[in-house]
């Protein structure tokens, strides 16, 4: 296998660093242990301490995927008949909007063309009053841009809402601090610039969201954020986690925490401005007019649909993403995250170049 069909440039799963592959190799642990609730503890302290969470925040440590996050968040600091204005502009701002109408909490949609990012002019538009809470997927990673989430933070100021973010595509990709923005829950996961496998997703809780759990009761047993929180004390969770996960991701939080958040998103950042400045003279166009570091969306403009582009680029052993739903043939997504460099940037653009000239000639 080449070198280059090793590097995945999506927008996650992603490739791996070698840490974290090794300790993929290390034995399975009981999870009921001191070693292993040490273990916890420290994830949790890392995860805290990367989101810029308050003093009195926790983090919660699931097995389950982003979604499942999504959907638990909603089940414990939203109650049926409960408002939520959602941000939509891609297919995860309507997932978010699907969770809520799943539960019963009514949504106040404001809808954002895709490619466009929702700032103070978009929430301006939808009155908040009434309303319980704002979700707003950070990085919509659908169509590769990023909302503001600085403009998000004042309307929920003003207007006294709970603040519950989707940063599963902008975590440690985006510049997020959870206690300035004063974020009620903070969503990620995994597989994205954390560099993990799947299966593993986190929901940082701020204290205000912590105390109003205690007046509601949970519609879910195993995403009972309560019963997560008991068991966080001692450094345990509810249920069997995914220990192999959880013994990778302490490696790799402490290898992000040693180096540095800003350190990281900054190589994200210098990855993305890198592979964009090879676009120059490819029959690409930009779709996000304010772009996540996480992962550039690309319009085809030779005529032909952005399917022929991932299939070319696939069968010379690049894997980047296509859109599904109405941008399926209109748009894919090339992805900054994991174990890339430059060289690889430049390998994709290569093989991107080839593709164009092979379809010219063809």
């Amino acid at each position: 296998m080449s070198r280059s069909s090793e590097r995945l440039f999506t927008p996650g799963p992603v490739t791996l660093p070698d840490s974290v592959r090794q300790a993929a190799r290390e034995p399975i642990v009981y999870h009921r242990t001191p070693a292993f609730s040490s273990t916890i503890t420290r994830c949790e302290w890392f995860l805290r301490e990367l989101s810029g969470a308050g003093s009195r925040d926790r983090a919660l440590i699931l097995t389950a995927s982003g979604t499942g996050a999504m959907e638990a968040t909603v089940m414990n600091l939203l109650q049926p008949g409960d408002t939520a204005i959602v941000v939509q502009g891609g297919d995860f701002g309507d997932r978010f909007a699907a969770i809520c109408d799943c539960h019963d909490v009514k949504v106040r949609p404001i809808a954002v063309t895709p490619g466009s990012s929702c700032s103070d002019a978009e929430f301006d538009k939808i009155t908040g009053y009434g309303a319980d809470a704002l979700l707003v997927t950070h990085h919509e990673t659908s169509t590769g841009a990023l909302h503001d989430l600085a403009a998000a933070s004042r309307y929920c100021r003003k207007h006294g809402l709970l603040l519950i973010v989707d940063a599963i595509g902008s975590f440690l990709a985006d510049p997020i601090n959870m206690e300035e923005l004063q974020v009620d829950a903070l969503i990620f996961s995994s597989q994205k610039a954390l560099a993990l496998p799947p299966g593993l997703s986190f929901v940082v809780l701020s204290a205000r969201a912590i105390g109003l759990l205690r007046a509601r009761r949970s519609r879910s047993y195993y995403f009972d954020f309560s019963r997560h929180l008991a068991d966080l004390e001692r450094g345990q969770t509810p249920f069997t986690p995914a220990v192999g996960l959880v013994m990778q991701l302490e490696r790799r939080l402490g290898d992000v925490f040693a180096e540095g958040a800003e350190r990281s998103i900054a190589r994200v950042a210098e990855l993305a401005r890198d592979f964009r400045g090879l676009m120059e003279g490819l029959p690409y166009e930009f779709f996000a007019s304010v772009p996540s570091n996480a992962v550039t969306a690309l319009r085809p403009t030779d005529g032909r649909p952005a399917t022929a582009h991932v299939a070319e680029l696939l069968a010379r052993g690049f894997t980047v993403c296509p859109n599904g739903g109405a941008l399926a043939e209109s748009i894919f997504r090339v992805g900054h995250l994991g174990a890339l460099t430059p060289r690889d940037n430049l390998s994709l653009a290569l093989a991107m170049g080839a593709a164009r000239c092979a379809a010219i000639n063809h």
